[in-house]
């Protein structure tokens, strides 16, 4: 399918002041058909959630014209990390994100989104990957049972000291060699890690699953459009010219936009529209 405004998708990380009803609401008004949905609470934390849950949220957004294309469990802000040094936080963060699979599974998210974490900066870094992809193997492998995709995002390195760039993703996803994993390409995120769309599609060539479309300034907050410096008609241009045909997720962090999340949503989607809409 071409790129074009069907492949607009929104996240609810700025909702998180708000109901996740009001969220869907919202979606629906804009004339959006996806989400991916940010797991976390208030609104859908696996901690406080069951099985059965997932599967009534599911029937819940089919019977909206919603579709899920990825499940997003919090893992920055919550103490996840599966290449922590300590043996309690790493088994007990693989195990969340095993877990959240079975979750993304029954509420019919085709895929799983997951960061790499990180280790200690007196440590070499080496021993914080090796970690890494020992953790990946256990998610790799129970993500192919269950026919689910993980998708990977790399992190600044103001939050971890692995997996920071689109080259060193690809030389993870080299060494786990996995048809389930893939990548995200966080069109923030690399303003903050000095990379240009051309990185990833490049490093990454016919690997990039996923894009979280947003707006963004220098130092890489996640903005609406219009709000920062990046050039929505040709980032879209070039997505076309890679044949890139996955969601653009709008997904805003800054906290300005959670006390009235609605205008902001509403600008992103009629910019991307504007944009999408041209050939």
């Amino acid at each position: 399918m071409a790129l074009d405004e069907r492949n607009i998708s929104v996240m609810n990380f700025h909702y998180i002041r708000h109901t996740v009803d009001r969220f869907l609401h919202d979606v629906c008004e804009a004339g959006v058909s996806r989400i991916e949905l940010w797991a976390a609470a208030p609104h859908f934390y696996i901690g406080d959630k069951t099985l059965a849950d997932a599967r009534a949220l599911g029937q819940k957004l089919r019977g909206m014209g919603l579709d899920i294309v990825a499940f997003t469990p919090e893992q920055c802000i919550y103490p996840i990390n599966i290449s922590a040094k300590e043996q309690e936080l790493r088994d007990r963060s693989v195990r969340y994100f095993l877990e959240s699979m079975e979750f993304a599974v029954e509420c019919g998210a085709p895929a799983l989104l997951v960061t790499a974490g990180g280790g200690y900066r007196d440590e070499p870094s080496s021993e914080a990957l090796e970690r890494c992809v020992d953790s990946m193997a256990l998610l790799c492998d129970r993500a192919q049972k269950l026919g689910i995709d993980l998708w990977m995002e790399s992190l600044p390195d103001s939050f971890a000291n692995i997996v920071r760039s689109a080259k060193e993703l690809r030389a993870l996803m080299d060494q786990l060699a996995s048809p389930a994993l893939h990548a995200v390409y966080d069109v923030a995120g690399a303003v903050m890690t000095r990379e240009q769309p051309e990185d990833y599609f490049t490093h990454l060539a016919g690997r990039v699953a996923h894009v979280h479309f947003t707006d963004s300034d220098a130092a890489g907050s996640h903005l609406a459009w219009g709000e920062g410096i990046i050039d929505l008609d040709k980032l879209v241009g070039y997505l076309r010219s890679q044949n890139y045909e996955g969601s653009l997720t709008i997904e805003l962090t800054n906290w300005k936009y959670n006390v009235d999340p609605t205008p902001p949503l509403k600008q992103c989607v009629q910019a991307m529209r504007k944009a999408l809409g041209r050939a």
